[in-house]
């Protein structure tokens, strides 16, 4: 137990390390890199990811299955049980990794009938090229499926979250090499494929040198499949539904001629934002997913689940509205800092994508308590309704407001869903007191609201767009944001976890 809960607090140090390198290194990478790819060449790139991105469609929800399948066989009938079900997701994933190979070819072949309209020629090769490509890269990400989810299911999170960062530091060193060296967008969608390969090779090695643990393949628990087919069908259907509503935007912008890449490569920087804030929130409630599935499974009443839901929603509130409020203070001279005045719109593009995606992030451990009760059908189908109206939506506006029409239907569809339909069914169908959840997350939205709407008010006596006083700005703001909230916000029990994590290195300092 003492080892378990040394591998969650390392890894969750980790896990915010290779956050805060996951973000600050882009700061100075992007640039560079648009620079030296130019702005449709980089909508392109971004735009074959998209297309292929689709093909994650064909796991089938698989994916989300394995650790919490592993862990029941672990937890009911011991480790050879595991193993045998680590075999069965191994077979299963190496078949999807053939099955995506195949139709990824057939996706390549037919992109001109969808792109022949608002891309070149030479773009439209150059497209297929990248798409067919990144297929193969996706066919291997299949193939390790199970071995990352044996590390995550074992809470093994200090290798885990060591790859992560070899990962993050790395690939973008590799990438500038590439670009460098003059092979544009394959250039980096080789080094993507090479790092796939390094960490296939990685956790396989990992998982049967160190953890000792080795997918079986005799006597496989097929019967199991019907179960696990079942739970994970409606974890497909969010997977759709996220297609729908993160990559379609992206799919047919490319497809408007007045548009194309230079609208896809405006609007995917305004949606790079929109990431740093989903990786900064999500890092501890992913950490935290198989200690959901044990308290759930060892049966933990609905107070305490509500209980983790508030204490984690609150520290990813705390984080998540420094960086929404902050962005939208500073975030005009920032994004024309760090990606140039023709990329100006991805300053709306990105606050109508955050600020409702706060609603979601902040209740990740909801999500996480759901499926663990294996109750996220209706979910599934509430995020199916709302990705087919932000498409019909999206297509009609965009036709008037261009990339801000669709970025404004992605964020009003998804305020309908999850800020009400699916918050009744937390409250009404899983146990979850989410008003007593939304109590306690008020308090948190005030600091950063006084102080958005202060630095808006300074902008109009300071000019922001000079980097010493951009910088000078933001400093000051998060110095305030931090004192305030210690002040006036934080419970006892959030400041006592700080000053606990203070002690201990102070302690160990000494």
């Amino acid at each position: 137990m003492a080892q378990e809960k040394s591998q969650l607090k390392i890894g969750i140090v980790l896990n915010y390390v290779n956050m805060i390198l996951g973000n600050l290194i882009p700061i100075f990478y992007t640039p560079i890199m648009l620079t030296l790819l130019g702005q449709s060449e980089y909508g392109l790139y971004k735009l074959a990811s998209s297309v292929t991105s689709y093909l994650s469609l064909i796991s089938m929800g698989l994916g989300s299955a394995i650790t919490r399948y592993l862990i029941k066989s672990r937890e009911e009938e011991g480790k050879d049980a595991e193993e045998r079900m680590f075999g069965l997701f191994d077979v299963i994933f190496n078949v999807i990794a053939v099955a995506a190979l195949v139709i990824g070819t057939l996706l390549t072949i037919g992109l001109p009938l969808w792109y022949s309209k608002s891309l070149t020629d030479a773009q439209l090769t150059r497209m297929q090229l990248l798409v067919f490509m990144m297929v193969i890269n996706m066919a291997l990400s299949f193939s390790q499926s199970p071995y990352l989810s044996v590390v995550n299911a074992h809470e093994k999170f200090v290798f885990l979250q060591c790859m992560n960062i070899v990962q993050t530091c790395g690939v973008p060193c590799l990438n500038l090499v590439a670009l460098y060296l003059g092979f544009g967008s394959v250039g980096l969608t080789i080094t993507a494929m090479g790092a796939s390969i390094l960490t296939r090779i990685a956790y396989q090695f990992y998982v049967r040198s160190k953890m000792q643990l080795r997918p079986r393949i005799k006597n496989l628990p097929t019967d199991k499949l019907k179960e696990i087919m079942g739970f994970a069908f409606w974890i497909f259907v969010a997977n759709v539904v996220g297609q729908l509503y993160n990559a379609t935007d992206t799919v047919m912008i490319g497809m408007i001629p007045a548009l194309a890449t230079t609208g896809v490569a405006v609007y995917n920087v305004g949606g790079t934002f929109n990431g740093i804030m989903f990786s900064l929130t999500t890092g501890v409630s992913s950490l935290l997913a198989p200690k959901t599935n044990r308290m759930v499974f060892q049966g933990a009443s609905c107070d305490e689940l509500t209980d983790l839901a508030i204490r984690v929603g609150r520290i990813q509130g705390y984080i998540m509205t420094l960086i929404v409020s902050g962005f939208i203070a500073f975030g005009r001279p920032f994004v024309a800092f760090y990606a140039g005045d023709e990329y100006a719109d991805a300053y709306w593009v990105a606050i109508l994508m955050m600020i409702p995606n706060m609603i979601p992030l902040v209740q990740s451990i909801c999500l996480n308590v759901v499926v663990a009760q294996n109750k996220h059908k209706f979910r599934s189908l509430v995020y199916l309704g709302i990705a087919i109206l932000n498409v019909v939506g999206t297509w009609f506006l965009m036709q008037y407001m261009g990339i801000i029409g669709a970025a404004l239907m992605t964020g009003v569809a998804l305020i309908i869903g999850q800020g009400f339909v699916v918050n009744w069914y937390y409250h009404k169908k899983t146990g979850l007191d989410m008003l007593r959840f939304w109590k306690q997350m008020l308090s948190v939205y005030i600091v950063p609201t006084l102080l958005c709407t202060g630095a808006l008010l300074l902008s109009n006596w300071i000019d922001f767009y000079k980097l010493p006083a951009l910088f000078a700005g933001i400093a000051l703001y998060i110095v305030m944001y931090c004192g305030l909230n210690w002040l006036f916000t934080m419970n006892d029990y959030e400041k006592e976890m700080i000053l606990g994590r203070m002690k201990r290195k102070g302690h160990k300092a000494v």
